[in-house]
């Protein structure tokens, strides 16, 4: 990705398999991805794996949006998708990550998240104030 291009990212995941990762995988796999807030907000859903699969595809189209990924030195847990002030799903950045967006010019990403059935979706979009950009906030 360009410094200062704006980034799009889309991720889809079936619940399914979210929750045989849990089930394989347990403690392990959630701190590995998942912040313990994540997961505290995961118990109160009425249903924790559709929350958890939703919050997975957000953070992976996060990473779309930055054009790197968790294979590229970024993790998991540099992303934590919290509650905004209307409900709205607010993708917050640490770490490498936050590097990775400052040096793109990256100032703001929203997020959407659904699901339906056995798939959570989620879309990202970047902007920010950089070359090529426009918006304002902070990831």
């Amino acid at each position: 990705m360009t410094a200062g291009a704006p980034g799009i990212g889309v991720d889809i995941i079936a619940i399914s398999r979210m929750r045989d990762a849990i089930d394989a995988s347990g403690q392990v796999f959630m701190d590995k991805v998942f912040t313990s807030a994540e997961q505290a907000r995961a118990r109160t859903h009425p249903s924790p794996a559709a929350y958890l699969a939703m919050t997975f595809a957000a953070k992976e189209a996060v990473f779309k949006t930055l054009g790197t990924g968790w294979d590229g030195g970024g993790q998991f847990s540099e992303i934590e998708i919290r509650d905004g002030v209307h409900g709205e799903p607010l993708p917050v950045l640490s770490g490498s990550l936050a590097e990775a967006a400052r040096e793109r010019g990256v100032t703001q990403i929203l997020v959407s998240l659904s699901n339906d059935g056995d798939f959570a979706v989620a879309a990202a979009i970047s902007s920010g104030t950089g070359p090529g950009m426009n918006g304002a906030g902070a990831p």
